[in-house]
């Protein structure tokens, strides 16, 4: 299908919101007056990441799915290679750094992508959780994409559905984080407990390459047409007001307390929320004349779709070895400091992730037959 211009960029906000997070937790930043909440909750970018996923891999349901074999090779040159050297540069400073870090299970745990189950987390990978989730969800997408197929041939809406399914992601979500016990941490990071965040890429997927009218009528028709004629302005100030809003106390701690069960309900749909509408701005944005044009939105995020899961991959990681080669106090470094190297370190070796790993195993992938 049609690539859409301003995915790519929203990719590099994303990754961006995670990095500042991280920086603002390892830094004491987050406990800044008046901005410090804003800054923690950068993690929104986790599910603006899961809402792209499931929008760019279901959206093109109803044109048949690719084979299974050609599908899962695609998905496993876009993130493996680049995992598998983050974790070997990951696992080479924990010995380095604190070798009793390091055993077998940990190693297996991550070799295998489980380490969101296992509860298994490296210092400079604790991100890593949501490789376990995101590759979850990839197992379940050609199921979604034939339950679409099959809705898109009955005439009939998957919204109702999706709707059910992100309730239900939101009560275990709320359930789960809330709980306070640690065995309950594997259900709250999982698709299940991240449903809501899948379930708004699927519905926006629907939405914009769908006449939202089929299988359907009355308020989901009309609720449909609003989506799809939306200015990305207005849905971006949605999404700001949003993010404001969740960074009150209303959206529970900013670090590892437990938050109350409506403090995680309103975080999880929070969340939500904000991804859908930043999706929806950046499809929007793509469509409407008045934008940039392709061209022109690369020039002002020239690359950042690119290096995006580099940077994702690698900033945990340039923290540790920051706060351990400087000596920096944890919680108590200079936030503006931390974020400038982070950030500069982190694009570099996302900038030859992209080119020296992610491109060529890419290309290698597409050029294969399908089969």
């Amino acid at each position: 299908m049609q690539r859409i211009p301003w995915i790519d960029p929203l990719r590099g906000v994303a990754a961006g919101l995670v990095l500042v997070s991280h920086v603002a937790y390892w830094s004491g930043g987050s406990g800044i007056d008046g901005v410090g909440r804003l800054l923690a909750r950068g993690d929104v970018g986790v599910a603006v990441f899961f809402a792209v996923s499931a929008y760019l891999l279901t959206r093109g349901a109803s044109a048949g799915a690719a084979p299974t074999r050609h599908y899962w090779r695609k998905r496993a040159a876009r993130i493996l290679p680049a995992y598998l050297v983050a974790l070997a540069a990951v696992v080479v400073v924990t010995l380095a750094v604190e070798p009793g870090a390091v055993d077998v299970r940990s190693v297996l745990s991550h070799l295998t992508l489980l380490q969101g189950y296992a509860g298994e987390s490296f210092r400079g990978f604790t991100q890593a959780w949501s490789i376990t989730t995101e590759v979850t969800f990839y197992a379940l997408v050609p199921l979604i994409c034939r339950w679409l197929r099959g809705c898109r041939r009955d005439g009939r809406s998957p919204l109702p559905v999706l709707m059910f399914v992100a309730v239900a992601g939101l009560v275990v979500q709320t359930l789960a984080a809330s709980s306070g016990r640690a065995n309950l941490g594997a259900v709250s990071t999982s698709v299940i407990g991240h449903a809501a965040w899948f379930a708004v890429g699927v519905a926006a997927g629907w939405v914009f390459t769908a006449d939202p009218t089929t299988g359907g009528s009355g308020r989901r028709a009309r609720m449909g047409l609003a989506v799809r004629e939306a200015s990305p302005s207005a849905l971006l100030g949605w999404a700001g007001v949003t993010y404001v809003a969740v960074a009150t106390p209303l959206g529970g701690p900013i670090h590892l307390e437990t938050p109350t069960h409506g403090q995680a309900l309103v975080k999880e749909l929070a969340y939500a929320l904000i991804a859908a509408l930043l999706l929806g701005a950046a499809v929007r944005a793509s469509e409407d004349e008045t934008w940039p044009t392709r061209a022109e939105a690369q020039a002002l995020l020239s690359g950042a779709g690119d290096v995006s899961y580099g940077l994702f991959l690698w900033h945990v990681l340039v923290l540790q070895v920051l706060f351990t080669t400087l000596h920096l106090r944890l919680f108590h470094a200079p936030f503006a400091l931390v974020l400038i190297v982070t950030l500069v370190v982190s694009l570099a070796l996302a900038r030859l992730s992209w080119r020296a790993v992610e491109a060529p195993a890419i290309r290698w992938a597409h050029c294969l037959p399908r089969g």
